[in-house]
């Protein structure tokens, strides 16, 4: 079972702050150097303040982006710019967007989840995650005591009973609406008894599987556990809650943009694929779509990459046989070899190009990019040596794992579109 609870949610007030739609944000960990600048300036309120904000050369444990986003949380909830809910309440939000064509609109709620150890069954991650993202979260949530972003969590309802109740609030004015990067995000508050009774008993007998925002998840986890008999409202995160049934999740790949810990030998490196691949050099100067297209075309007969090398030279690789490679994997990962990101980094990464990254020290050789085209302008840069393109996970594939606690390996997926931080935030109170 599941327990989630409505909260007195802390939200901007506009009067004060300004209009919202200068004050929101994307997760902090798809917030680039030049994003970041621009959402400094856009409002001196924005939340980029509070989840990621600056950092300079003379930081220290008094003076850090992390005592900083604390002092703002503070002020401003002080100066009335962040105003607390009277009453607890659900907080409805839907994401209306187009994906490859086809216009979708998700639809589901945020709440206040009981948080609880993986092994229980009820909370179901489904990739690993990176120690230094955790750190760095760890230190913002003991600064702050809130959740200012969601986690992103999936439930099934595959008769719709949930999506019919949320049909019927989105029916109504929203709080907030705001167009983002071509995503129209709009908000509800849902505060009556029999609403809140409602999507309270419907979850227990649900489990809930983490999307995006498993750093936060198992950060929130880990300050409850150390400071819960301090701070005991702390036993709960702020989750956005969604239907997998429902025929408006994305998944996107992500990327692999890899610098190699000695020095990149392109012949040397096709000869170390052939006995896994079958390798087919494609026509130089073919594009980002045209590539991706191939890609996706060869992967409905089985599991293949695409490699960028520079200067227009790609390959398109086709797995010769999924059994190939077992002599490599790790104890109890037979379930994961039908995956697609599986086989790239052990087969690959970990076996020919030497790369394990479930090292932290191994991390500095790979970069995450969802951007097709800009992944290979930086491969011709010479910021990276390749990048291999991958076809998107499969949610069945995602939701089957899960549920059997097998993790994917990190970044396995990229939920489209992301929540935006800022529309509400979760505080722990006394």
């Amino acid at each position: 079972m599941v327990d989630i609870v409505p909260f007195s949610g802390l939200r901007y007030s506009e009067k004060l702050s300004g209009p919202l739609s200068e004050l929101i944000a994307p997760p902090y960990d798809v917030i680039r150097p030049n994003m970041q600048e621009e959402l400094y300036a856009r409002n001196p309120h924005n939340v980029v303040r509070l989840i990621l904000g600056k950092q300079f050369e003379d930081d220290n444990d008094s003076n850090s982006r992390y005592t900083r986003s604390a002092r703002d949380f503070k002020d401003w909830q002080t100066k009335g710019i962040l105003k607390e809910d009277a009453e607890p309440a659900f907080y409805a939000y839907s994401q209306e967007y187009t994906f490859n064509g086809q216009s979708n609109n998700r639809v589901g709620f945020f709440a206040r989840v009981r948080l609880e150890d993986f092994d229980k069954g009820n909370i179901c991650p489904h990739e690993f995650t990176l120690a230094k993202a955790k750190k760095d979260r760890a230190q913002l949530i003991r600064a702050c005591r809130a959740n200012f972003s969601p986690v992103f969590g999936l439930f099934s309802d595959p008769d719709g009973t949930i999506d019919g109740k949320l049909a019927t609030i989105i029916e109504q004015p929203p709080l907030a609406e705001i167009d983002d990067d071509s995503v129209i995000h709009r908000m509800w508050k849902v505060d009556d008894p029999e609403t809140i009774q409602f999507l309270s008993r419907s979850f227990k007998d649900k489990k809930v599987y983490i999307a995006d925002g498993h750093h936060r998840y198992e950060t929130s986890l880990a300050y409850h556990k150390e400071h819960g008999a301090q701070v005991p409202d702390s036993a709960h995160v702020m989750m956005f809650l969604t239907n997998l049934d429902a025929q408006s999740l994305a998944i996107y790949p992500i990327h692999r943009q890899l610098k190699c810990p000695s020095p990149f030998d392109r012949q040397q490196f096709i000869k170390q694929l052939e006995p896994y691949f079958n390798v087919e050099s494609l026509p130089k100067g073919k594009t980002a779509d045209q590539l991706t297209a191939l890609l996706e075309k060869s992967g409905k007969d089985g599991i293949a990459f695409c490699a960028y090398l520079g200067g227009g030279e790609a390959l398109l690789l086709k797995l010769k046989d999924i059994e190939n490679i077992v002599p490599f994997m790790e104890e109890d990962a037979n379930e994961l070899k039908v995956l697609d990101v599986y086989q790239l980094h052990t087969l690959i990464l970990k076996k020919l190009l030497q790369i394990d990254t479930r090292k932290p020290e191994h991390q500095q050789y790979i970069a995450y990019n969802v951007r097709t085209a800009e992944s290979m302008a930086n491969v011709d840069a010479g910021k990276f040596d390749l990048v291999f393109f991958m076809n998107a996970t499969r949610m069945d594939q995602v939701r089957r794992l899960a549920e059997r606690g097998v993790r994917l390996p990190q970044k396995a997926t990229y939920f489209y579109p992301k929540l935006l931080s800022g529309l509400v935030i979760n505080p722990f109170r006394p």
